[in-house]
């Protein structure tokens, strides 16, 4: 098992689960005519940031990671010369962490929602 982070608890598979089970999730009450109504803006612009949110995980924040990890084993010149890069992962986790910030937000206030719930 490959050490750190994770790559260790197998967190590209992890991260993608979730989200196919919160997209099915919709899916699914959709197709049981629930009260979900694909016109809500609020509910659109979740699914735009949640889409984004695992963009930015899957192309941006697991790849640097993986380079950071592996530069953490290096020599101290090595180390020094992926700072700028473990900066840079830092500000992408921060910006994926925003995201799902407001996809939350809006799941739970649901502006503009209509079903009384």
């Amino acid at each position: 098992m490959e050490q750190g982070g994770l790559h260790a608890l197998g967190g590209d598979a992890v991260s993608a689960g979730q989200f196919a089970v919160g997209e099915a999730g919709l899916v699914g009450e959709v197709a049981e005519g629930g009260k979900v109504v694909l016109t809500d803006y609020w509910l659109i612009a979740s699914m735009v940031l949640t889409a984004a949110a695992a963009a930015v995980l899957a192309f941006v924040v697991l790849p640097a990671q993986g380079r950071v990890l592996a530069a953490a084993d290096g020599s101290p010149e090595v180390r020094d010369g992926v700072l700028p890069q473990a900066k840079a992962l830092s500000m992408t986790t921060g910006i994926f962490a925003l995201l799902w910030a407001i996809v939350v937000v809006l799941m739970i206030v649901r502006p503009g929602s209509t079903t009384g719930v």
